[in-house]
């Protein structure tokens, strides 16, 4: 049997199938199978008759599955296989109107005066933009996306 585990939704998948968790409780376990050290408890699941129990070893950093019966006697380990966590490519990319009255004005002052947070708004509405002012905020873009990983694109 394969078995598959979601960090971020700490769900434990079975061939194909989802099992989400019962409990979060951390408990010393046992031992690693690779290390003998100690290992941990991320997460309780329910599996038809059996207990699937989630863990790490606290110094290899292994993952596996231990399985016991509905009476907590041991029946089996399986290492686990964890789902890769998805990170985004790139900063999301502001480029019209909606897009911009969507970032609180709080952040928009941080990096820029009030001319040039203007200036944006008059270029994200195809209306013409005092052009300094526009020109300085082109120049502040960097600045914004560094600090709020946001990209300005207009």
């Amino acid at each position: 049997m394969e078995y598959k585990y979601d960090l971020n939704k700490k769900a434990l998948y079975m061939e194909e199938n989802q099992i989400p968790a019962y409990s979060l409780e951390k408990n010393e376990i046992g031992n690693c199978t690779s290390c003998d050290s100690i290992i941990m408890s991320l997460s309780y699941h329910s599996a038809g008759e059996d207990i699937m129990v989630v863990t790490k070893c606290v110094s290899c950093g292994s993952f596996y599955v231990n399985i016991y019966d509905t009476d907590w006697n041991w029946v089996d380990e399986a290492q686990i296989t964890l789902l890769p966590i998805p990170i985004p490519i790139s900063n999301p990319v502001i480029d019209n109107l909606e897009e911009l009255e969507a970032i609180p004005i709080k952040k928009l002052e941080a990096v820029f005066s009030k001319g040039e947070i203007e200036s944006l708004f008059a270029r994200a509405k195809d209306k013409t933009p005092v052009r300094q002012y526009l020109y300085r905020a082109r120049k502040k873009y960097e600045l914004f996306e560094e600090i709020f990983n946001l990209k300005i694109d207009l």
